[in-house]
């Protein structure tokens, strides 16, 4: 792309179309090209290598709404993402798995049910997940859970 990268047009999108998914294919593989695809607001990342079955997968997934990273890439990823949660939001998490309600997590950590909320809210849409289920793989993945 002339007078572009495929990362600064990944991040103009994002910035003025967040609603708009991109999926990166690329041939590099290297970290630090992958955490910046990620901050530009890739929702998927694919090397060219990939086989065709691998791409329109990723496809799929990306115009469904999810995000796809290929083989490799996910370690980078769940780096990034432990870094992404605040304090805070890892705190709200824990409370979360030890079964307390958003109002119990607010007066715990002295704060309004609506700010709970707010950062339930953010805890999901960070770790890309609609469920408790995939909030619970990412806490055992990161130690902040353990089963007794």
């Amino acid at each position: 792309m002339p007078g572009l990268s495929g990362l600064e047009a990944c991040k103009i999108l994002h910035d003025t179309c967040p609603e708009i998914r991109v999926l990166v294919l690329t041939m590099h593989d290297n970290e630090e090209y992958i955490r910046r695809a990620v901050a530009c607001g890739a929702a998927g990342y694919v090397l060219k290598d990939a086989s065709a079955e691998q791409m329109v997968f990723a496809l799929r997934e990306v115009a469904g709404g999810r995000s796809h990273f290929g083989s490799g890439v996910s370690r980078v990823l769940l780096e990034e993402k432990q870094e992404r949660l605040t304090p805070r939001e890892t705190a709200i998490l824990k409370l979360m798995f030890e079964g307390m309600s958003s109002r119990d997590i607010g007066e715990a950590l002295s704060i309004s049910t609506r700010t709970v909320e707010s950062h339930r809210s953010n805890i999901y849409r960070k770790l890309n997940t609609n469920s408790l289920a995939g909030l619970f793989r990412y806490a055992m993945r990161h130690g902040l859970v353990e089963l007794e």
